[in-house]
């Protein structure tokens, strides 16, 4: 794995999804992608965010990470998006499943037909191998080792101890290196919700104590929205406090200012949702969180705060107490080195002085 796409700072990494169509229908599909659905981003609409993403803070912004549903479904569209986001100054990474690389030879013509994209990130599970056999995926890694092209491959499952997903494992770390394995709990949301329960997930009764990465790259979405990452939160139709504005509302320099400035963000940022838990059952509100959660889920636990309507108006008034915000912003320096809320909070004390 390559360290230029390691431990990159907040807001560093915009992800973009193009598109809902996919080859597939996954049933842990998060967003319910599949080749029924017909939401896919305007090139007009993209080339304009992404010029807003470019332009941020001079520049600020490093990588654009492509995804969907399928980009590929779509190639003359990934090349121009592609193109475009290279054109501007920003290093383009795609997610994909692989499905064009039926052999090495035509996996190579593809990864050669993009250029502009500096990192892939290749999906395979038991769940996309109903339709996708390894195979394919293999071709892919093989492939990217001889065009010279950084990857990794996202292995999702519901159950750790899981045979099929053991199996997987294995026959992964035949074809490439450890590092360049990423496994990651599917969420029991989108379609998942219907088709896989929850008989396999261990459970906890407490929420997992670790901070959440994901939650420092924005989601932009082909109808505008802005969400603070691409986990179960984007199944939610109402308002909370991830979702951090809409493009055809906005411009993206006035939503991403208030995400940097989002107590409840950067509390899930450094101390994970675990935190916010334990404040919301000193706050009288146990009854309206669950009796057990997903072990080692952090975005599951994060989901149950931010899908309920009560929990939700307690941390908009959390957001505003002045003690919380000063910890939050504190507790960013200690832990992430970031000096940005800080500041913030030392101009708003002279100001009233």
């Amino acid at each position: 794995m390559n360290d230029e796409f390691s431990d990159m700072p907040f807001l560093s990494n915009i992800g973009l999804v193009m598109t809902y169509k996919c080859q597939v229908a996954c049933p842990h599909c998060l967003i319910e992608a599949g080749p029924h659905r017909k939401e896919e981003i305007s090139f007009n609409d993209a080339s304009k965010w992404i010029r807003e993403i470019a332009d941020y803070r001079n520049g600020y912004i490093r990588f654009l990470s492509l995804t969907g549903g399928e980009p590929l479904f779509n190639r003359t569209l990934l090349k121009k998006i592609a193109a475009h986001g290279e054109a501007c100054g920003l290093i383009v990474t795609a997610v994909t499943n692989a499905f064009w690389a039926s052999t090495k030879e035509k996996a190579i013509k593809v990864l050669r037909s993009f250029s502009e994209i500096k990192l892939f990130a290749f999906s395979t599970d038991v769940y996309h191998q109903e339709s996708i056999p390894f195979e394919k995926i293999k071709n892919a890694v093989a492939a990217a080792k001889e065009c010279k092209i950084p990857y990794y491959i996202a292995v999702c499952t519901e159950n750790e101890d899981d045979e099929g997903y053991k199996g997987i494992l294995d026959k992964l770390h035949d074809i490439t290196g450890a590092d360049t394995i990423k496994p990651v709990i599917t969420f029991p949301f989108g379609r998942a919700a219907e088709r896989l329960g929850m008989s396999k997930y261990q459970t906890s009764k407490e929420p997992p104590r670790s901070a959440c990465l994901a939650s420092s790259y924005p989601m932009i979405f082909p109808d505008g929205r802005v969400v603070a990452c691409i986990g179960p939160l984007v199944t939610l139709k109402s308002d909370y406090p991830l979702l951090l504005g809409n493009l055809h509302e906005r411009p993206l320099h006035e939503i991403l200012d208030e995400a940097e400035t989002n107590p409840i963000l950067h509390a899930i940022r450094i101390w994970g949702p675990g935190k916010l838990i334990s404040t919301i059952k000193d706050s009288g509100l146990s009854l309206n969180l669950p009796k057990e959660y997903i072990k080692n889920s952090v975005c599951y636990a994060c989901y149950t705060i931010m899908s309920d309507p009560e929990i939700v108006k307690f941390l908009g008034q959390l957001a505003k107490d002045i003690e919380f915000r000063r910890k939050v912003a504190y507790g960013r320096v200690y832990y992430l080195k970031e000096t940005g809320m800080v500041k913030g909070l030392k101009k708003i004390s002279q100001s009233k002085t």
